[in-house]
């Protein structure tokens, strides 16, 4: 995680001289989930309810994380001094001989390591935590499927062409990027008797499918429909997710001590490690199967507690009509 403050005077000052210098690579930060980190409403949702150190140290890494961080730190969210600069200097993943100031060479600014720092983490330990547990777990996920060697930069900071000339975008994009999202995973779908089969697994993607924050989901669904486009039946949607539990940390104990735990994954795998099969019951009738699978960054009733509105939040990733006894592919298996 950030929070480790380097030993340089003013690092907000300091952040403010980087996007002075470097317009084209502000301007797409400053549009960034990175740049908002702090003040972007859902994350201030669930700080309200647990206002703690392990939280600032990522979302707002410009200042201390033992207190609330200072209004400066807050408006940088996570910055170019966030990543670029410590008390060593200036680092860039590789050399620039035309660079204006001393630049520190250190390439693991272009591998995993680096968004490790905030991007896998367990759940705050304490005295009592026997087992660690991943809150995220990103970075292990990508390590585990065979696209290991393309790094995080591969595909979230992709080379792009600017006024300055050609750099990796420090966009940063992920739900404000639909295209993205859909090319993460390829879907197949079957048309049964008794509903439909869809079988899903990792495509432009190198880790689990959705990753990230523990709340993330995908929601499949199905409905069949007769021949005037009149819905005759809807299956229940099934949830890929990640599932966590309360369980005792000893059930031995006198006093009730609670500690959460992964209880079950069924997301999507990383590549190379297989798919998802999901079944979806339909009563057997005449009429065609529509199926849809969407993207959602939580349930409906979080949605509803955060003040997100599911329907307009939430993502299509990819959506088919089956007639009977028919195949048909969604996706780039690629």
């Amino acid at each position: 995680m950030l929070g480790a403050l380097s030993a340089r005077a003013d690092r907000v000052a300091e952040n403010a001289s980087c996007v002075g210098c470097h317009p084209d690579i502000a301007t797409e930060w400053t549009r960034s989930l990175h740049r908002s980190s702090w003040r972007d409403p859902v994350f201030q949702k669930a700080y309200a309810v647990e206002p703690v150190a392990f939280c600032r140290g990522c979302h707002a890494p410009e200042s201390d994380a033992a207190q609330e961080p200072e209004l400066r730190a807050q408006a940088v969210g996570i910055g170019c001094v966030s990543c670029h600069v410590d008390a060593a200097g200036i680092h860039a993943a590789r050399a620039n001989p035309s660079a204006q100031h001393a630049v520190v060479v250190d390439a693991t600014l272009a591998t995993p390591k680096l968004c490790a720092r905030c991007h896998e983490f367990d759940f705050p330990a304490d005295s009592h935590q026997l087992h660690p547990q991943a809150m995220q777990d990103t970075v292990a996920e990508h390590a585990s499927g065979d696209r290991a060697s393309t790094p995080c930069q591969g595909c979230h900071m992709p080379v792009v062409d600017g006024p300055d000339g050609r750099h990796r975008s420090h966009s940063f994009q992920v739900i404000e990027d639909p295209a993205l999202l859909r090319a993460a995973v390829h879907i197949e779908a079957q048309q049964l008797d008794d509903g439909v089969r869809l079988t899903l697994a990792a495509a432009k993607i190198g880790h689990a499918f959705p990753t990230g924050d523990m709340f993330r989901r995908l929601e499949v669904r199905a409905k069949r429909v007769d021949s005037r486009g009149k819905t005759i039946a809807t299956a229940t949607p099934v949830v890929l997710e990640r599932r966590f539990e309360d369980r005792p940390r000893d059930p031995l104990a006198e006093e009730l001590d609670m500690m959460r735990v992964e209880a079950e994954d069924t997301r999507v795998p990383p590549p190379g490690r297989g798919s998802r099969i999901v079944t979806l019951a339909l009563p057997h009738a005449e009429g065609r199967v529509v199926w849809s699978v969407v993207y959602q960054r939580m349930s409906t009733p979080m949605a509803a507690a955060f003040g997100v509105s599911q329907v307009l939040d939430e993502v299509l990733l990819a959506e088919g009509t089956l007639p009977p006894a028919r195949l048909y592919a969604h996706g780039d298996p690629r």
